[in-house]
């Protein structure tokens, strides 16, 4: 494979690294971890940020059969779109005290309400849920919207945030106004998802993988425009990131390996566009 120069540098430095899953070690957010012991079922009340501090919610956990069920409501929300650049739509994420954060999904708007289910084997984890470019992202955002209260006896975990990568207008939705209906955001995930490949060095490292992107992202819009039935295009749209991420994952390790085999490559620098300068997140107590 034959890559210029420019194709290795442009994946070089901060937005390889985050989009990568691994986030510079200063973007480190302190949750706090709950237990759920088999046959248990509890309550936790979820805190919001200032990124939107007029949410709230409860999040009811339940441990069966070596599997915990999540279900988690949500009020007061307003669309992750108007964060505006990168930001589509809302990821739930529970994060155990040792490996890395587990996606359990997007959390879908209805108005200002949301309601999502989901599982997952682990017995102690803290739950956040952040805005997000897509439903396929692999590390939470710094723009954390809620996460469980802390508990006085649990463990404190430290889970690193995805800081310097997506581009946005604004940081905060205090004085944004409320979503009437479905929020739908498929489209913009897809076109996003490919954006993100594009600037993660696809078209260098990975061309074929992105032209397979691309040509789901124009199916996706030609059932748009056609007014096609939702779930068909919300499947499309879906598909399109996938392949989208697909292609963004290879192209970085692709970039990896020629960095690593070439000896004497400068550090360059790499993309800045839109940097969240807050990092973390504060919050209202």
């Amino acid at each position: 494979m034959r890559v210029g120069w420019a194709g290795v540098f442009a994946v070089l430095g901060v937005q390889l690294l985050c989009q990568s899953g691994y986030p510079k070690g200063d973007a480190l957010h302190r949750a706090s971890a709950i237990t759920c012991t088999e046959g248990g079922s509890d309550r936790v009340s979820m805190r919001s940020t200032d990124r939107l501090p007029e949410a709230s919610g409860t999040a009811r956990v339940e441990r069966r059969g070596g599997t915990t069920d999540i279900e988690i409501e949500l009020t007061s929300m307003k669309p992750a779109m108007l964060f505006g650049g990168d930001y589509n739509t809302y990821v739930l994420w529970i994060v155990p005290p040792r490996g890395r954060a587990e996606n359990l999904g997007e959390v879908l708007l209805h108005g200002d309400r949301a309601t999502h289910r989901a599982s997952t084997p682990a017995t102690t984890f803290a739950i956040l849920i952040s805005a997000e470019p897509h439903y396929l992202v692999s590390s939470p955002s710094a723009f954390l919207i809620l996460e469980n209260k802390p508990d006085p006896q649990g463990r404190a975990i430290d889970q690193p945030l995805v800081v310097g990568v997506y581009n946005f207008a604004r940081s905060t939705l205090a004085d944004q106004k409320e979503a009437k209906g479905r929020v739908n955001s498929e489209v913009r995930q897809a076109f996003t998802a490919v954006r993100l490949a594009e600037r993660a060095g696809a078209e260098n490292f990975a061309n074929e993988e992105l032209a397979s992107a691309r040509r789901a992202l124009q199916d996706t819009l030609a059932l748009w425009k056609e007014r096609k039935d939702r779930t068909e295009i919300a499947a499309q749209a879906r598909e399109t990131v996938r392949l989208a991420v697909a292609a963004q994952h290879l192209a970085q390790e692709r970039a990896l390996l020629v960095l690593g085999s070439t000896e004497g490559v400068g550090g360059g620098k790499g993309e800045t566009e839109g940097r969240d300068a807050r990092g973390g997140s504060s919050y209202r107590r």
